[in-house]
């Protein structure tokens, strides 16, 4: 199955794009993307996402516009054509 991967702001920083097509076996979750992308990408990505071995929330992920946090967090199930879209939280002042 593919998922298009769409960058914002540090993370596009990290892998040096904007947007990428994943291949991933069936029925993959967002956390099996995040460990996909720590090993195309290293350390640049992988310290976006975790401190020492704690999983971070600080990058927001969401699944056709939806934020994984309304759906099953990291475990969220991913399909074939999905748009996943990794940014910093969004906030105001």
């Amino acid at each position: 199955m593919r998922v298009q991967v769409r960058y914002y702001a540090m993370a596009r920083d990290a892998v040096g794009k904007r947007d990428e097509d994943i291949t991933l076996p069936e029925d993959s979750t967002v956390l099996d993307l995040i460990n996909v992308l720590i090993w195309l990408y290293g350390l640049a990505f992988r310290g976006l996402v975790y401190d020492g071995g704690r999983l971070l929330d600080y990058l927001m992920f969401s699944v056709n516009d939806v934020d994984i946090r309304g759906l099953h967090g990291f475990e969220t199930t991913l399909r074939d054509g999905d748009t996943v879209r990794v940014m910093p939280p969004i906030g105001g002042g």
